[in-house]
């Protein structure tokens, strides 16, 4: 038998990134502020034909273009290599997430079938996603109670100055699942305090009751409280899960965090192994992320993934959803689609 032998030079890979800003339809108020608008960096690997998509929230162009040199030879099928090779330089997660999220979208792209099914995710179940409401009036949040009573999932702000009364407010015209995300505003005694008022209205989750990096009050509360505990700033990265245990119900993973889909992956795999549940979450922002993030949503138990629905003149389109029901998009790859008219503004 004659062996051959491809001789051809390697493809090289064109990289290209830029910075957009998407506003919100309507401002969205949190305990961390007001949001107007989205300031998002995004990557784009071109190879052999096919284009990439990746996307960082806490990213400038300098920190993208540094990639730039450890991505002159890469392949999607070097993906971990290219990784530990940013992981290696020192890059902050949420710049490698950009990376990682480009080349799985090639690496779906170039075996064609959509990232869900190449991991084997096809068939599986999906549980329905939540739709936050920021932290407004009481007005606001009875006229959103109404607007959105077919949702099957509300997830409601609280601030410091809230006791979780709220809840009762939105439980008054809402007769659906309600989640709270207190990111991180209270004291151990407060937060018991919320949890016991929220407990009252059927709350199913109190998200970061306490600020971030007191797992000891964390776990204090989790104890204690009637309502189940989720750490979300207390679980950026996989070595953050762990020492979550017996200190939360279930955690909170975002890709702009933790360093894109690698990263998701080995941390929903030590959830599991250490018997908490696995929310997927994101942030405000495009559909780009979303929809990657929507891929691995077979592998989680509870689904916070809206951030792309408030904005205007979003820049990618893909995943789907009709009032909490996901549809996963059959594209190869991430799935998510660019605007024709979005493709003039990349720098090289």
């Amino acid at each position: 038998m004659t062996r051959t032998t491809d001789t051809r030079p390697a493809a090289t890979t064109q990289v290209a990134h830029h910075r957009i800003e998407v506003s919100l339809a309507e401002p969205f108020t949190s305990n961390t502020g007001v949001t107007t608008h989205v300031r998002q960096s995004l990557l784009r690997l071109r190879w052999e034909g096919l284009t990439g998509y990746g996307t960082a929230l806490a990213a400038d162009s300098g920190e993208l273009a540094a990639c730039v040199p450890l991505l002159a030879d890469a392949t999607p099928y070097d993906l971990r290599r290219v990784l530990d090779a940013l992981r290696a330089a020192e890059v902050r997660p949420a710049v490698a997430a950009a990376v990682d999220l480009a080349l799985h979208d090639l690496l779906g792209k170039a075996v064609g079938r959509p990232l869900h099914r190449l991991l084997g995710l096809g068939g599986l179940p999906l549980a329905p996603t939540a739709l936050s409401i920021g932290a407004g009036s009481e007005e606001e949040l009875l006229s959103k109670g109404v607007e959105f009573g077919d949702w099957p999932i509300l997830k409601l702000k609280l601030t410091p100055d809230d006791d979780g009364s709220r809840a009762g407010v939105l439980r008054s015209v809402y007769g659906g699942r309600i989640w709270v995300d207190g990111n991180g505003s209270w004291t151990p005694e407060q937060a018991l305090d919320v949890a016991g008022e929220l407990a009252r209205h059927g709350v199913e989750l109190l998200e970061q009751p306490v600020p971030r990096g007191d797992l000891e009050s964390l776990g204090q509360v989790h104890r204690r409280s009637p309502v189940p505990v989720v750490a979300d700033e207390d679980c950026v990265l996989p070595e953050d899960v762990l020492p979550l245990r017996g200190r939360a119900s279930a955690v909170n993973i975002k890709l702009t965090k933790c360093g894109g889909l690698r990263a998701a992956l080995d941390m929903i795999t030590l959830a599991r192994q250490s018997g908490l549940r696995v929310l997927l979450g994101c942030k405000t922002e495009s559909a780009l992320g979303v929809t990657a993030m929507a891929q691995l949503a077979p592998l989680a138990d509870l689904l916070d993934l809206d951030g792309h629905l408030g904005l205007l003149d979003d820049p990618f389109s893909g995943v789907v959803i009709d009032r909490g029901r996901i549809v996963l998009p059959d594209d190869p790859g991430l799935g998510a689609r660019s605007r024709p008219d979005s493709e003039n503004t990349w720098e090289n």
